[in-house]
């Protein structure tokens, strides 16, 4: 199957959600692992040949890491749907 850039992209998307809620419930185990699946799915979203849905990607996951490391993970998940949408939209 040939995956595009708007699958990788909303599979990010669904990682990035994972490590929120997992920061959110305290488990760092499970925070950690949901960043390794998303980083790896980041790796993927390159091979889409969409580079502007890399750079956007890695963006993403710079944010989603600054707002564990500063305590506001919750105006972040507030504002992924609202991200995601827009720009899985850019990659039609």
């Amino acid at each position: 199957m040939n995956k595009d850039a708007r699958f990788y992209f909303a599979n990010l998307g669904a990682d990035v959600m994972r490590c929120i809620l997992a920061s959110e419930a305290k488990d760092n185990q499970r925070y950690e692992s949901s960043l390794s699946r998303a980083r790896r799915t980041l790796n993927a979203l390159r091979s889409a040949r969409r580079p502007e849905a890399h750079e956007e990607g890695l963006l993403l996951l710079r944010a989603m890491e600054y707002a564990h490391a500063s305590g506001d993970m919750l105006k972040f998940r507030k504002n992924l749907n609202s991200m995601i949408m827009p720009l899985s939209e850019v990659l039609k």
